[in-house]
């Protein structure tokens, strides 16, 4: 049973090409989203929020890539992590040597509504280049969190199921110009920027723009490129898109991640 009036806590444990991993927190209840940095890293970020790892029992992958899945392994294997929420295409994708350490394996679909211990939660597919990538919506007595991340797009038919969420955990990848201009080979270059890329810095401000419109929001800005984006590049695109930037509460998550915040 959840307690009327529990706030929601979101910690990033890190956030970019480096790995990505999300605590939240809402009362008495606890999961991760993705693992993607070593079994090391998440016990000393967990320690450091002075969280007990071991409270966590429930985590939701989005995808396969090693940068969300790195550390879920030792999850499993230490007994820490016994419930996993992932698509058919993640599961088949991941390696063996994770699949052999999983005992309760929740199969999900896009669109799908399900609940993780009393949260409400709604996937949606993504445009990246993975086996069947989901993002979540997660609600809880009125609050609201989405989870977009790793896409090149988000499509129309979502918006209505995205609007006005109280924090969003949305990417800023890269600024086009200096991706463009970066040594990257031309092919990674051509990944990124295509529909199943990473959402660039005008892209994700016009999205958040259209999204939030009757309430005030947060947006924690996540998988920031380090070598082709900065903080002031995602500010002039804020700058210029949004019709109130005054609007939402911005926040940047770092591959060092992001202390807690509450809604």
């Amino acid at each position: 049973m959840i307690i009327e009036g529990d706030s929601v806590e979101i910690f990033v444990l890190a956030s970019g090409s480096k790995g990505n991993m999300t605590y939240l927190k809402v009362g008495h209840i606890k999961i991760f989203v993705d693992a993607g940095i070593s079994y090391k890293r998440i016990k000393e970020k967990m320690d450091a929020y002075q969280e007990d790892l071991y409270d966590v029992k429930s985590i939701l992958i989005t995808h396969e890539h090693s940068d969300h899945v790195m550390g879920l392994r030792l999850l499993l294997k230490n007994k820490i992590i016994t419930d996993v929420y992932l698509t058919s295409g993640t599961y088949k994708a991941l390696s063996e040597d994770i699949k052999i350490w999983m005992s309760n394996v929740h199969i999900i679909q896009s669109e799908d509504t399900f609940d993780v211990l009393g949260l409400k939660v709604r996937s949606f597919m993504v445009s990246h280049d993975a086996s069947e990538p989901v993002g979540y919506v997660i609600e809880h007595e009125g609050k609201k969190i989405c989870f977009v991340n790793d896409t090149g797009y988000v499509d129309q038919a979502y918006y209505d199921m995205l609007s006005d969420a109280d924090c969003y955990l949305l990417e800023a990848n890269h600024h086009p110009t200096k991706l463009m201009q970066s040594p990257r080979p031309f092919l990674l270059k051509k990944r990124i920027l295509g529909e199943r890329g990473h959402l660039s810095n005008d892209d994700a401000a016009w999205l958040i723009n259209h999204l939030v419109k009757n309430k005030e929001s947060k947006w924690i800005i996540t998988h920031i490129s380090e070598d082709c984006n900065s903080v002031l590049d995602i500010e002039e695109s804020i700058v210029k898109t949004f019709d109130d930037p005054t609007k939402v509460e911005v926040y940047y998550a770092t591959k060092e991640g992001l202390d807690v915040i509450k809604i």
